[in-house]
């Protein structure tokens, strides 16, 4: 009986228990649900790089040829330099430049966050291993699409030292890979032990340093090679190319210093700021001057209609979004207050926007038409007591400051060139109708989500109206008014459809913006790589612009 008992109480240390597969354990789940998450990824990310990523690569691949209907020879940057002069040259240079720049400022912040933490130097410096190896397969590939030359072209071409390879480039990313995973791995396994825990942080700054460094580098290569190739024809025309980039890069030294200098200006007191400040706004109007003087030479090589459609774009976004959101936020601050009938006023700012842009287009070509009986001419008739009988709208290519100044009999304004023209004013007019109704809206909806007990409180300590619109309602709103900017700003510099439709050949091109000029290159005149260049150069503004808006957020717009 006590044996009995001994062996069945043994009996559950002799049992043996299955194996259990990697699948099961831990780790391997993880590693199911990091595959799983990915596979649920996989469509999006393949639409992004088919509709998003691989059409702007294969731009820049076009803008390197001569394209007409059919691929023609091989031009290097010679779509860039016939539009822009030797313009492109500096705009590469500084490209190039800021990648180089962005990569130091990563590597610097990288070593800082170390310091900070109490890390030796050697865990993020050991994130670059991985990083090489990422960093040098996805250059290669890229190179290699971006490209799309032969050996025996490149060779041919003179850049067969700069041709990339799409096996070695994938061999070198799953290398990096692996090193990064097996990196984060033993960072896991080690975190319980070392203080260091946050190693992994440093491979993706790692791999964004070594990428923006190698892209710099052999971008300026390319560019010192191609800007030799094209301009070496003869001496002459090697030394003014290099006057007008040395005229172009002394201006954007001056403009640099001189924000720097406002930038330290901000931050001093007293009679200091306001000396500072009166040398940086000097040296602002100085650079301005130099610019207007010596732009005539620095871009006398380039696409005079492309530059005009630039300067057009720039009237027109200039003249459209500050007015345009000013008045939004009026209207929807107004229609915000308890007042009888704002749901039909919200409606009725909103139909301009859901109405067909071509159907209203056409409405104002008819209010705007040169008949001394259209809406607009019997407006400026009754204004001006019936001196001014009719203006031509939409057909006129005289600056609207000129016109105005006529009109009302400002001699100042007589010769005043400058500026847009009344074809393109009728234009943001257009647009401004369109857009107030949809930033009214979004602008009602930003101030809802305010704490009506902040306007109490406010009240209660004494505070008008507007004080309270001005410490409480525009910061609170912020960051919609910065939404909004960005994409007014991005949707004028896109905009084709309307201005399609209002644009008169009488206006002798004052209304073609840069997106029109592109289109009549790009399927009129059936020179598919220059358009394309031009293309890219717009995209690359606009990408500035909207770092620059996200620099200026990261001090000015308030979340919360």
């Amino acid at each position: 009986m006590a044996t009995q008992t001994q062996t069945s109480a043994a009996a559950p240390q002799t049992l043996t228990h299955p194996d259990v597969g990697f699948l099961e354990t831990r780790r391997g789940r993880k590693l199911v649900e990091n595959i799983t998450a990915y596979l649920f990824l996989a469509p999006g990310l393949l639409i992004i790089f088919v509709f998003g990523i691989f059409p702007i690569f294969y731009a820049g691949y076009v803008s390197l040829f001569q394209w007409r209907i059919r691929q023609g020879e091989y031009l290097g940057l010679a779509n860039f330099v016939n539009a822009m002069g030797d313009v492109a040259y500096v705009a590469l240079a500084l490209f190039c430049l800021g990648l180089i720049i962005y990569s130091i400022t990563t590597l610097r912040g990288m070593l800082r966050t170390a310091a900070e933490k109490d890390i030796p130097a050697r865990f993020p410096l050991m994130a670059l291993v991985p990083g090489a190896f990422l960093a040098s397969g996805l250059t290669l590939v890229l190179l290699r699409l971006i490209t799309f030359f032969t050996q025996e072209r490149a060779i041919e071409l003179g850049y067969a030292q700069i041709l990339g390879s799409i096996p070695v480039g994938l061999l070198l990313i799953a290398i990096g890979g692996g090193l990064s995973f097996y990196l984060n791995r033993w960072q896991h396994d080690a975190a319980a032990k070392s203080p260091y825990a946050i190693l992994p942080s440093f491979a993706g700054s790692a791999t964004n340093f070594l990428i923006a460094l190698s892209f710099g580098l052999v971008l300026a290569v390319y560019t010192y090679q191609e800007f030799l190739r094209l301009e070496g024809v003869t001496v002459t025309d090697f030394r003014l190319s290099l006057l007008r980039i040395g005229l172009m890069t002394l201006g954007l030294i001056i403009l640099v210093a001189s924000f720097l200098i406002w930038q330290w200006t901000m931050k001093q007191h007293g009679r200091w700021r306001t000396i500072m400040g009166l040398l940086t706004a000097s040296a602002f109007i100085g650079a301005g001057l130099f610019f207007s003087t010596f732009w005539p030479i620095i871009s006398r090589d380039g696409d005079p209609n492309f530059y005009r459609s630039l300067q057009v774009t720039i009237f027109y976004s200039l003249g459209t979004v500050p007015i345009q959101l000013s008045i939004a936020l009026v209207l929807a601050y107004l229609l915000f207050q308890d007042i009888k009938g704002k749901a039909f006023f919200r409606i009725v700012f909103f139909i301009p926007y859901i109405a067909p842009a071509v159907a209203t287009a056409g409405i104002f070509e008819v209010l705007f038409s040169l008949r001394e009986r259209s809406l607009a001419n019997q407006f400026i008739n009754f204004i001006t007591a019936g001196t001014t009988s009719r203006l031509t709208w939409l057909k006129e290519p005289t600056s609207a400051f000129n016109v105005y100044g006529q009109m009302f009999g400002l001699e100042f304004a007589a010769d005043w060139t400058f500026g847009p023209s009344l074809a393109l004013t009728v234009i943001i007019l257009y647009n401004i109708w369109v857009f107030v109704g949809y930033n009214t809206v979004i602008f009602l909806a930003g101030l809802g989500n305010i704490p009506n007990t902040l306007y109490e409180a406010a009240a209660i300590d004494g505070a008008g109206q507007w004080h309270m619109f001005r410490h409480i309602t525009l910061p609170l709103l912020s960051p919609i008014t910065y939404l909004l900017s960005v994409l007014a700003v991005i949707g004028t510099f896109k905009a084709f459809t309307h201005i399609w439709v209002l644009r008169d050949a009488a206006a002798l091109g004052t209304t073609d913006t840069a997106s029109v000029y592109f289109f009549e290159t790009f399927f009129r005149g059936t020179r598919f790589g220059y358009a394309t260049s031009m293309a890219i150069v717009l995209f690359i503004i606009i990408l500035i612009l909207t770092l620059v808006q996200n620099k200026i957020a990261e001090r000015r717009v308030f979340y919360g």
